[in-house]
């Protein structure tokens, strides 16, 4: 089942980065990430009301799911959305799924998992993948900085600190609801936050021709987070954090197909997608 969910969640933070990236023709990354961290809390927030007992909320474990918030989607997700804007989805998404080597060093320390060999070569074949991916150019059709990269890495670094501290709190009281309802919501914060400090209303660039994409994004990224946390409640790290990382793939399949006015995909971007694929399924089969 973890592998599932994960794929799952794989499948729909892709459709969420093809979403946002239409969006921000017209808009920018702060306002993306506002309006759809904004609906994922809203809706994950009302599901865990009707889900979860009263008494669960006040639990301690609930911590480790508020600071797992402000790493991601708070961090992780903005950053991405800025990568997104900045140097493309072909280029800032697989850059910031490197966050399972991240995640997998730090599980192997902090929650005492077992990196297996066949786990090893398949993250070391998605990282693989992810590094040609990110030194093709497929960035787009507009010019970009390498200084743009820092954006996806430090996003990257976001997700694995935060999917352990999901599987921290997941392992004290395993309820993915309510899990996922205060990550959420946390990163919502953070999100109005960053946009306060950057003017508030005056950044929030919210149009007719984008927000259909960014509301639809925020769909996708709620189904997603849903999906993660079920997995990470099957499954370790290990495994549930490189397969929701395989999501790349599927977004240079979409860009392939939704994106082609916006950028372009090379011969050296199948390549990386192809060594993605293979580490996905040498985790899957463990």
């Amino acid at each position: 089942m973890a592998e599932y969910f994960a794929l799952q969640a794989a499948f729909f933070f892709a459709t969420s980065h093809i979403l946002i990236r239409r969006g921000l023709v017209t808009s920018n990354a702060v306002t993306g990430s506002f309006v759809s961290l904004g609906m994922t809390a809203c809706i994950l927030a009302a599901s865990a009301y009707f889900t979860t007992p009263p008494g669960a909320f006040w639990q301690p474990a609930v911590f480790y799911f508020l600071a797992a918030g402000i790493f991601a989607p708070g961090i992780g997700r903005t950053l991405t959305y800025v990568g997104i804007e900045r140097i493309g989805v072909a280029r800032s998404v697989p850059i910031s799924n490197a966050s399972p080597m991240f995640a997998s060093i730090l599980a192997v320390f902090i929650l005492g998992e077992q990196w297996k060999p066949q786990n090893f070569l398949g993250t070391v074949l998605v990282i693989a993948g992810i590094a040609i991916l990110s030194a093709s150019r497929a960035g787009g059709k507009t010019e970009w900085r390498r200084a743009d990269i820092v954006f996806p890495v430090i996003a990257a670094l976001a997700f694995g600190i935060s999917t352990n501290l999901r599987k921290l709190g997941l392992m004290e009281v395993n309820r993915p609801f309510m899990a996922a309802a205060f990550t959420a919501s946390t990163a919502f914060l953070f999100s109005a936050s960053l946009l306060a400090s950057q003017g508030g209303t005056k950044a929030l660039k919210l149009k007719r021709s984008n927000a259909p994409w960014f509301f639809a994004a925020g769909l996708a990224n709620t189904s997603a987070t849903l999906s993660v946390f079920h997995a990470l409640s099957y499954g370790d790290v290990v495994v549930v954090e490189p397969l929701t990382s395989s999501n790349p793939v599927f977004s240079l399949i979409m860009s392939a197909l939704f994106l082609r006015d916006l950028e372009s995909i090379t011969r050296r971007v199948v390549i990386g997608a192809l060594c993605t694929v293979v580490g996905t399924i040498l985790v899957v089969t463990r």
